[in-house]
């Protein structure tokens, strides 16, 4: 975590918001999985739920990868007004940041499911690894209509924003129940 910190508020050319919004999806995955395994004597089925938080853990650091790749394409891109290169690039660059929203909307909802399911002396902690998927998948989409330069029309911005209200719906349901 201090690594990422400093990384992200370093003076560096850095993906700094996709590695925070990669870093509370990642706290959210793990606050799944603590619980889980804290749950079991409550839910036989709590293995399910930590295999789950476990892949959508993987595909997050995969994913994180290729954001910084393509992050650091876009910016070279840009930075030499390359044309072509930015007509290859940005798409690439929204693309992985419409994956760190799915990978978040699905971890909000597997908070949901999980907060349902766990022993409820855990509610609240599924209910902040709701809250930090669903602000990763926010900066998933706010990263979509940068990279798309807010063209508004394309359909990975209405993907995205599909994927923030499934965030946001399993968020505030759990917040509701407490």
């Amino acid at each position: 975590m201090e690594r990422l910190l400093t990384r992200v508020g370093s003076a560096e050319r850095t993906p700094a918001a996709g590695s925070a919004a990669t870093g509370a999806a990642a706290l959210a995955a793990a606050l799944v999985t603590k619980v889980a395994r804290r749950s079991r004597d409550v839910w036989p089925e709590a293995g399910g739920a930590i295999a789950q938080a476990a892949a959508l853990d993987s595909r997050l650091w995969v994913n994180a990868a290729a954001l910084e790749q393509s992050y650091e394409a876009a910016i070279d891109a840009l930075a030499t007004s390359n044309q072509p290169r930015i007509a290859e690039s940005l798409p690439q660059a929204a693309e992985d940041s419409l994956e760190l929203a799915r990978i978040a909307a699905d971890l909000a909802e597997l908070a949901l499911e999980a907060g349902h399911r766990c022993d409820q002396a855990h509610h609240a902690d599924m209910t902040v690894a709701a809250v930090l998927a669903e602000a990763a998948a926010r900066a998933g989409a706010v990263l979509v209509a940068v990279n798309l330069l807010s063209r508004s029309d394309d359909t990975r911005s209405s993907e995205a924003r599909l994927l923030v209200a499934r965030a946001e719906s399993a968020a505030e349901t759990l917040a509701s129940e407490r």
